[in-house]
Order: structure tokens, then sequence, then C-alpha cells
């Protein structure tokens, strides 16, 4: 398996939208110029904690991720929605810095 296979499985992708490459390519360029919006917006969430704000921006991305068969970013964002729902600061902090980490896998390994 390649790097980008483990990020997001794009056969299955491609299968979703009927391989219709113009569509793929506005949804890639979508998410990549969301990312840094949603990292500063987590970041700054986390920072005021504003745990109800941080689990809504997860459950979000999580969603995003599963639409784009992601899974290893659908998983992180899920902990870091668990963890802000909880109200558990803490383990929010532990769990931010995984997803930020496979939120920018997932753009770098996006078709150009």
């Amino acid at each position: 398996m390649t790097a980008e296979q483990l990020q997001l499985d794009l056969a299955k992708l491609r299968e979703r939208f009927d391989n219709d490459e113009e569509l793929l390519a506005e949804i890639f360029a979508v998410f990549a110029s969301e990312a840094p919006g949603r990292r500063s917006g987590m970041e700054a969430a986390l920072a005021a904690d504003d745990l109800a704000n941080l689990a809504g921006m997860a459950h979000s991305l999580k969603g995003v991720a599963a639409t784009m068969f992601a899974d290893p970013l659908r998983q992180a964002a899920y902990a870091l929605e668990l963890a802000a729902r909880a109200g558990d600061a803490q383990a929010a902090a532990v769990a931010l810095p995984v997803v930020l980490e496979r939120l920018a896998a997932v753009v770098a390994c996006l078709p150009a």
C-alpha cells in the first residue's frame, strides 16, 4: 500500500463519484482550501476552551473525511469529537494534534 492509499481510498472515492474527474478535482480543491481554516478554527476553539465548538468542527470534519474515504482522518476526528463532547479538554488536547497531522497528510496526498 502506498502512503496515499493509507490516507484515503481514491478508488472508492472515484467509484462514489462515477469517475467524474472534474468533480473530484473540485472536491479536492475545496477540501485543500478549507484545511487551513479547519486547522486554525480547531486550534482556536481548544485554546479558548470552547469544547462545544471544537466538537462541532470535529463532527463536520469526520463527515467530510467519511465522504472522501479518508478513514484515518475520520477516526481521529471522531476521537476528538468524543473528547470534546465529554468536556475532556486534556483528551481533546491529545487528540487534536493527531487530527491535524492526518488532515495535513490527506491534503498532501490529494491528486493535483
